[in-house]
């Protein structure tokens, strides 16, 4: 049966006014709901306790004053109505419906989709249009609820149709497909090739068994084979037999400084004990050894490093103190000069000694170096003559400098 609508003052003034041929716009764009028990009057402007609007309706004339009516709402939420209103695209509340009992209750997963038939309270309500009329069934879409068509075969193996849904006997169908060109292109340009101690393989025309087989106990036992594993059984049997080989009455014993000795009976630790810094220093004890920690915590400095080159040597210890030995001649007259060191310090010279080199023992000359400035790549020298003539010098000076 239809449910009769009201209209309101304002809808009707719209309606006769499309009627006269002004150019009213009846389009219907929305509905309201409204759970509440409400009076029916066309002095409503709004619609009491509306509490949902939504534009998902579509219907059509089929009657001098009947139209059919679908409302589609499939919100995630839940609800119950009582009356509706219909919404004009400006606002206008242009018709209402209500009753004491429920309309419809909606569950939150569920889609309300209410079809029905409304008589309006006048005749001839061809000017009244809506705003969505194509959703009376409409085509299913990945946003929308609605009709779908299957694809064929043929069409889901050309998989390029975004609007047909495929069936379960169509993807076989697809994947059929898949599998073929997949298989014909596997067959005639793949293989599986097998290095090291694997075996079995081949072009995939057919099943492949990759195998790494494995040795025996006797194989093992020989040593001999190189193309077969050795698995835990067989090897199990190797450290048996080298159990046997080696008899637990056997000792490792130790001599020196080593101790720890003993029978296979047990686990074995051989230890060199570490001399301490008291014992480095007393010297007696003969049954430890010297570490480079204990030598420095005793204060011992040992030679790090030495080169030479000519006449010239170099020594690094162990404390950081470098030494330097060498030849160098004098000047011709009194004056400063350089001595550059063959190698430098370093960080630093502390100082340089020198000895004048009178090889030819002669008693002419009285001539000395002295000390300038320092750097660690050289020392700025002065020579002096103390008698004239300084044949003593002929033969230059020998020097040693220190530094770190």
């Amino acid at each position: 049966m239809a449910l009769t609508l009201t209209f309101t003052n304002a809808g009707l003034a719209r309606f006769t006014a499309a009627q006269l041929g002004n150019g009213a716009d009846l389009r219907i764009s929305s509905i309201g709901l409204t759970d509440n028990v409400i009076v029916v009057a066309p002095t409503l402007t709004a619609l009491p306790g509306e509490f949902r609007r939504f534009p998902t309706i579509s219907g059509a004339q089929v009657g001098n004053n009947v139209v059919h009516l679908v409302v589609r709402d499939d919100a995630e939420i839940a609800y119950a109505f009582r009356a509706f209103g219909l919404y004009l695209s400006d606002g206008t509340l242009f018709a209402v419906f209500g009753q004491a009992d429920r309309i419809l209750q909606k569950a939150t997963a569920s889609t309300n989709l209410l079809a029905i038939d409304i008589a309006f309270p006048v005749a001839n309500v061809a000017n009244v249009t809506f705003g969505d009329t194509n959703f009376l069934n409409p085509p299913a879409t990945t946003e929308t609820k609605g009709v779908v068509e299957m694809a064929t075969d043929a069409e889901t193996v050309e998989g390029t149709d975004p609007l047909r849904a495929v069936s379960p006997k169509g993807l076989a169908a697809r994947l059929a497909t898949i599998l073929t060109t997949i298989g014909g292109l596997v067959v005639s340009t793949r293989r599986i090739s097998t290095t090291g101690l694997a075996t079995g393989g081949r072009v995939l025309d057919d099943d492949v068994t990759i195998n790494v087989p494995a040795a025996t106990v006797a194989e093992v036992d020989a040593g001999a084979i190189g193309t077969k594993a050795v698995t835990p059984a067989s090897l199990a049997n190797v450290l048996a037999s080298i159990l046997t080989r080696v008899p637990l009455a056997r000792r490792v014993d130790t001599s020196g400084l080593a101790i720890g000795g003993n029978a296979l009976s047990t686990d074995i630790t051989i230890s060199v004990p570490a001399a301490t810094a008291p014992q480095l220093l007393a010297g007696t004890a003969g049954n430890a050894a010297a570490t480079p920690a204990a030598l420095a915590a005793a204060g011992v400095v040992y030679l790090v490093e030495s080169k030479s080159d000519g006449a010239s040597r170099y020594r690094r210890f162990s404390d950081g103190s470098v030494e330097m030995t060498g030849v160098s001649a004098l000047p011709g007259s009194e004056g400063t000069f350089t001595l550059n060191f063959p190698w430098a310090f370093p960080t630093a010279c502390d100082g340089v000694w020198s000895t004048i080199i009178n090889s030819g023992q002669s008693n002419d000359g009285q001539s000395t170096v002295q000390e300038v400035s320092l750097s660690a790549a050289s020392a700025q020298l002065y020579a002096q003559n103390h008698k004239s003539p300084t044949a003593d010098a002929a033969g230059g000076f020998r020097w040693f400098a220190r530094g770190r």
